[in-house]
């Protein structure tokens, strides 16, 4: 598949490595995606593609609760310590799952 930014990549650049998805998962909606949060709300239906270990996801989570935010990523080594986390903090409100950014598998107007 080609578009207009030229040809797909196959592969993350940066890989999923535990050294890289220890420095993500220090990520927070506050230190990462602070640009962000006044855009999201109680109720804000979010997606978010590249999730890697979700600790940016679960920060949405916590801002749009009770609404349910989905982290997709295109390999699930992220995608295990994603749910583990989650599941560890105590956020209920989150669902990770594999998926491709090129194939979104939802209907439009899913997310805000």
């Amino acid at each position: 598949m080609t578009s207009s930014c030229g040809p797909r990549p196959d592969t993350y650049t940066h890989g999923h490595h535990s050294s890289v998805l220890r420095s993500h998962d220090a990520r927070t909606a506050g230190n990462s995606a602070a640009y962000l949060r006044g855009y999201l709300s109680h109720g804000t239906r979010v997606l978010d593609v590249g999730c890697g270990p979700g600790s940016i996801t679960r920060d949405f989570a916590e801002l749009v609760d009770p609404a349910v935010v989905i982290g997709i990523e295109n390999v699930s080594t992220p995608l295990d310590l994603a749910r583990a986390n989650a599941a560890d903090a105590g956020v209920t409100n989150i669902r990770f799952e594999l998926g491709d950014v090129y194939a979104i598998d939802y209907p439009d107007a899913s997310f805000d």
